[in-house]
């Protein structure tokens, strides 16, 4: 069974990024182009509308991460941080075809913390199943 430490760990790690994806979402849903522009949002280089809807997509899913926090619904986390990694991974690309290497670790990081969320979100590990 996992220990009740580990379970923690990605519980707040959860929390985090859900805290995270929430910030960067209300922003790329509600800030100004020239403040996304300024800030490096990877969206800017999309249709408005587009860029917005990843925003609330962002928010959604942040919202999801937190159904961590419920044994039965964890498959939702897990999603929720599969999800994120595709978002990331756009974002990469995004970033890369206009010259801003400079963004790409974070997006790194990201998909690395995203992807311990979904291993150690998954149901039958909740249940006692190691990965």
């Amino acid at each position: 069974m996992p220990s009740a430490v580990c379970r923690a760990l990605i519980a707040a790690l959860c929390l985090l990024l859900a805290a995270f994806f929430a910030f960067v979402g209300w922003n790329k849903a509600f800030a100004s182009l020239a403040d996304l522009a300024r800030y490096g949002a990877w969206t800017v280089f999309l249709p408005e509308w587009a860029g917005r809807v990843v925003g609330w997509s962002e928010i959604a899913l942040a919202a999801g991460l937190l159904s961590i926090f419920v044994p039965r619904r964890r498959a939702v986390a897990r999603w929720s941080a599969l999800l994120l990694i595709a978002n990331q991974i756009v974002a990469a690309l995004v970033h890369l075809t206009h010259g801003e290497t400079a963004a790409l670790p974070q997006n790194g990081v990201l998909i690395a913390l995203l992807f311990a969320v979904a291993i150690f979100a998954r149901p039958n590990f909740a249940r006692g199943a190691m990965p």
